[in-house]
C-alpha cells in the first residue's frame, strides 16, 4: 500500500471524531439555561403572634425523645466510691456514684446484678452482664 494512501487514511480517521467533538462544542456554546422568574414573598413584613399558653400547652404535650440506652462496659461496686463506664454509640462515659451523666442521668447505685439511674422522678436500671459469659 502506498505510504501516502495510508497517511490519508489514518487522518480521515482522527479527523472523524475531531469534526464530531468540535460540533459537540459548538452546540455547547449555542444552548443557553431558560431562566426563570421566580416570586419570593417579602419576608421583611412577618408578623409572629402567639402567648404564653400557647407555647406551655406545646411544651406539654411534647414527649421526650431521649432514650436510656447506653450499654454498661464496666463497673467497680462498693460501699463508697462505686462507679460504672458506659457507652453509647462510639463515645464511653464513667460516671461514680453521684455523678450525673451527661448532666441528666444521676447514679443512684452499683451493685453486682444492676446499676441505677434517676432522671426527675424516673429510674433507669441497667442489668449488670459484665463478666457473665452469653
Amino acid at each position: 500500500m502506498n505510504f501516502i494512501r495510508f497517511k490519508q487514511v489514518i487522518i480521515i480517521i482522527l479527523a472523524i471524531p475531531a469534526l464530531y467533538f468540535l460540533c459537540l462544542l459548538f452546540i455547547s456554546f449555542t444552548n443557553k439555561p431558560l431562566i426563570e422568574n421566580i416570586n419570593v414573598p417579602d419576608m421583611t413584613n412577618f408578623e409572629f403572634q402567639s402567648n404564653q399558653n400557647d407555647i406551655r400547652d406545646n411544651n406539654n404535650q411534647i414527649e421526650s425523645p431521649l432514650t436510656f440506652d447506653y450499654k454498661l462496659i464496666g463497673y467497680r461496686a462498693g460501699s463508697n466510691n462505686s462507679s460504672v463506664i458506659l457507652k453509647k454509640g462510639n463515645k464511653e462515659y464513667v460516671v461514680s456514684k453521684g455523678e450525673k451523666l451527661e448532666g441528666v442521668y444521676e447514679l443512684i447505685e452499683v451493685s453486682k446484678d444492676e446499676v441505677v439511674f434517676r432522671k426527675d422522678k424516673k429510674l433507669y436500671k441497667i442489668e449488670n452482664l459484665v463478666g457473665i459469659s452469653l
